[in-house]
């Protein structure tokens, strides 16, 4: 099977509560190696990103440790890195899990790009598309729009720092999102943490306001939504490729939330509702780092949802691996992850 990744790879300098302060590799790179960790040997992972100049080497040799990663996707550009710090001494203090401050992020990597990048090497024709908006420029919304219509693989999309912005001074903040329908509907499956659902919508402040938006209202208003693309594009686009079959919401040590769409009866009417699924947090005696759990959470789904189109089952997986990641710090070990 064949999967394309696409987002951006970051420094981490990431300060303990003890004051500890460590130094890895991250962003885009925690779901790149999972996915080539979790997939069989014989599958390939493509990840598609610019990538600074700064860091080429040594991020393409960290790679080059898994054979089944192509890195034909990874183009080199003349831009630092970005260095992000996490800092987890306020964490659940609030509305963001942890507090952040950032360097700028690289170029986005446009729609073109992408074609170039994947269709040379004969990744047209692929299973699964993971998009995580680790930098939230990782694409553009045109850009997303053309990849949903043109791959008719299934897409599995993590929302991320799409509700974030970088003040002036580094420090990173929630913020709304505009046309946050269009960006879910691109997608077949939507992961977001509990914070960046409450700050998705200006309008649709609680959680099933959201997901009731998403996965019921937003079918009824498809034409309406998708006038926007018709502003950016003189391409057509072809409503048949919307299919948003589910939204995950994480919640750390709380568990998973996963909404389907059902239709149910009660006392012989018929009506579409939310379904939602919990799953309990798999506890860990031997927790020593959070950070990149979402984005394992998301290569995890994503590969077993793109093979058994389960959406329970991939994620009660998906929750064990997240959950077994946080055994051990930065992305070093995660080929341990085969071991679970």
């Amino acid at each position: 099977m064949k999967y394309i990744v696409i987002g951006e790879p970051c420094i981490d300098l990431i300060h303990k509560p003890d004051g500890a302060v460590i130094q890895s590799y991250g962003g885009i790179l925690y779901s790149i190696i999972s996915l080539a960790v979790l997939c069989r040997p014989d599958d390939i992972v493509k990840p598609i990103m610019n990538l600074g100049e700064d860091e080429f080497e040594n991020i393409s040799d960290l790679l080059k440790q898994y054979p089944n990663i192509d890195l034909n996707g990874i183009k080199k550009v003349n831009h630092p890195t970005r260095k992000v710090n996490l800092f987890y001494t306020n964490y659940r203090s609030g509305l963001s899990a942890r507090f952040e401050t950032s360097t700028k992020p690289t170029y986005p990597i446009s729609f073109e790009e992408i074609i170039d990048l994947t269709i040379s090497s004969d990744f047209n024709e692929v299973d699964g598309i993971l998009v995580n908006m680790i930098s939230g420029v990782d694409i553009t919304l045109n850009t997303m729009l053309k990849v949903r219509q043109f791959f008719n693989s299934y897409i599995h999309l993590d929302i991320h720092n799409l509700v974030m912005k970088t003040n002036s001074d580094g420090t990173r903040v929630h913020t709304n999102l505009k046309n946050w329908q269009l960006w879910c509907l691109c997608a077949n499956t939507v992961q977001m943490n509990e914070y960046e659902v409450k700050s998705l919508s200006k309008t649709k402040r609680t959680e099933y306001e959201v997901l009731e938006e998403l996965l019921i209202n937003s079918e009824k208003n498809l034409k309406k939504l998708f006038h926007f693309k018709e502003e950016e594009s003189s391409e057509k686009f072809d409503l048949s490729k919307i299919s948003l079959e589910g939204v995950i919401i994480t919640r750390g040590n709380n568990g998973v939330s996963g909404y389907q769409k059902k239709i149910k009866n009660y006392a012989g009417k018929i009506f579409t509702d939310l379904d939602k699924h919990e799953v309990r947090a798999i506890e860990n005696p031997n927790i020593k780092d959070t950070t990149g759990c979402g984005d394992v959470f998301a290569s995890a789904f994503m590969l077993n949802y793109s093979r058994s189109k389960d959406f329970i089952k991939s994620l009660y997986f998906a929750n064990r691996i997240a959950s077994y990641k946080t055994s051990f710090e930065g992305i070093q070990e995660l080929y341990k992850l085969k071991d679970n």
